[in-house]
């Protein structure tokens, strides 16, 4: 349809002025595609994609962690969220892509979801503005069934931010000078995430060795979340001969499984500090402590992330 010629009249300084403009043509109608995968979107949103592909959301359902906690889900509460779509969704033979963007931004009417409050309703796949796309609520579908949405309602209002994107989704720019929320989700496999939640303190005053962990920057427990976290305090001294001694247990923050019954939650609240005297070796003057995040509670300690060590000494 050709453009229509229009006539607007404007008064300026007291003298008229007829300026002729162009309407713009309206632009074509899209239709909305139907059943829709991740790959779909890459074609428009390819940072995006990548981003997404290298988090661990995208690998929750091929986790191996995963696998072996839930015995490969037969365990199948586990599968709620760690391949949150439909069996039907899929092809013959095809499973699980972890959450992906689907998993997230698929409406009603297989429309997607947007945070931006102008989308482009020129797009094919139809977004729409959804408020609940940054609410912490959005996140709690499947990480408050280990309580961490609980626990950021709870935290320190200078931690909480304004909801888990503040931390998990960092604001970025791509293309075009567009900005953006980072779909990376930086969290327990991401160092410098877990370096900014906690900080360390040790040494030996007159009461003896000491050794403390603050909850300084995370809006929620440390660990949170998954019950197979935990993070671990070891200890170790140093005798006569210059020897070291191995690293020993000291403790442990972390939220068991329900069926450990002989166990309680050790984690650590937001803001809050633990502080806990150790026990000396008779002859050791000189020591060490260390936290160690473990991904799973009996990963080994070379496969585990060392977050600090601290030396114990007067």
């Amino acid at each position: 349809m050709k453009a229509l010629p229009t006539a607007i009249a404007l008064t300026a300084t007291g003298m008229g002025a007829w300026v002729l403009v162009q309407l713009v043509s309206p632009l074509p109608e899209v239709e909305a595609r139907g059943p829709m995968t991740s790959q779909d979107c890459a074609e428009c949103h390819p940072a995006v994609f990548n981003e997404w592909q290298d988090s661990h959301h995208a690998f929750a359902y091929h986790n191996p962690e995963v696998r072996k906690l839930s015995n490969d889900f037969r365990n199948e509460e586990c599968l709620a969220c760690h391949t949150p779509r439909p069996v039907l969704d899929f092809e013959p033979g095809e499973r699980g892509t972890g959450v992906d963007c689907l998993s997230c931004h698929q409406g009603p009417n297989g429309r997607m979801a947007s945070a931006n409050r102008m989308p482009s309703s020129n797009a094919p796949c139809q977004p729409y503005h959804e408020t609940r796309m940054s609410s912490v609520q959005h996140c709690a579908s499947c990480h408050n069934q280990h309580g961490t949405v609980d626990q950021w309602h709870a935290a320190p209002e200078r931690l909480k931010g304004k909801s888990c994107l503040d931390c998990h989704m960092t604001e970025t720019f791509r293309e075009g000078g567009r900005r953006g929320r980072h779909h990376g989700f930086p969290a327990a496999h991401d160092r410098e995430a877990l370096l900014r939640a906690v900080r360390i303190d040790g040494g030996i005053d007159e009461n003896g060795p000491w050794f403390s962990v603050e909850n300084h920057g995370a809006a929620h427990n440390f660990p949170t979340d998954e019950r197979s976290r935990a993070a671990d305090i070891q200890v170790r001294w140093q005798n006569a001969e210059g020897n070291w001694s191995e690293w020993e247990h000291a403790y442990r923050f972390r939220d068991p499984y329900r069926d450990e019954v002989d166990l309680v939650n050790t984690q650590l609240p937001s803001g809050k500090t633990w502080r806990q005297s150790l026990s000396r070796p008779p002859g050791a003057t000189l020591g060490e402590a260390r936290l160690l995040y473990r991904t799973q509670p009996y990963l080994p300690d070379d496969d585990s992330e060392e977050l600090g060590r601290v030396t114990l000494k007067p």
